[in-house]
C-alpha cells in the first residue's frame, strides 16, 4: 500500500474492563498490548502478516524498548495508537509510538525491532516493508 511521505499510523481502541485495575486504571502492561496490536496492523497493511515466519521465513524480535507513562487511561476511554518510523535499516526498523486519549497524551515509547530467520539470526527486511516504514513519518 502507497503511501505519501510523513504519513503516520493510527490505531483507534477502548479500554476494556480486563485492561483497568481495581481503581479504573489502565495497568501499565496494556499499553504495551496496545502498540503490539498496533505493529501487526501496520505490518500487516505493510505486507507482512502475522504467522508470516511459515511462508515468508522472516521473523521479527523486540531488541531495544523505551516506554515513559505521562497520564493515565481509564476503563471506556477512546485511545489512538499512533506511530512512524525513525529509521528502516537493512535488518533493523526504529518505530516511534504515542497513545493518546483525546489531545492528553498518555506514553510516549520507541521501540527497535530486528529481523530474524527462521533459525532467530538476523537478515534483511523485506524492500517493500523498508521502502513503506522509510516513507513514515513520526508521532
Amino acid at each position: 500500500m502507497a503511501r505519501e511521505q510523513g504519513w503516520i499510523h493510527r490505531y483507534p481502541l477502548r479500554v476494556q474492563f480486563d485492561e483497568v485495575d481495581q481503581y479504573g486504571i489502565v495497568h501499565h502492561t496494556r499499553y504495551l498490548v496496545y502498540m503490539e496490536r498496533a505493529r501487526v496492523q501496520l505490518m500487516g497493511e505493510l505486507g507482512m502478516r502475522p504467522g508470516g515466519l511459515e511462508e515468508t521465513q522472516l521473523g521479527l524480535i523486540v531488541s531495544k524498548l523505551d516506554v515513559r507513562f505521562k497520564a493515565s487511561g481509564r476503563f471506556l476511554d477512546e485511545l489512538v495508537v499512533e506511530q512512524g518510523c525513525r529509521s528502516a535499516g537493512a535488518s533493523r526498523i526504529d518505530l516511534a509510538y504515542r497513545i493518546l486519549c483525546g489531545t492528553t497524551t498518555l506514553v510516549e515509547a520507541s521501540l527497535v525491532l530486528a529481523f530474524v530467520d527462521k533459525n532467530g539470526r538476523p537478515c534483511r527486511a523485506p524492500t517493500s516493508v523498508r521502502e513503506g516504514l522509510g516513507r513514515m513519518g513520526t508521532p
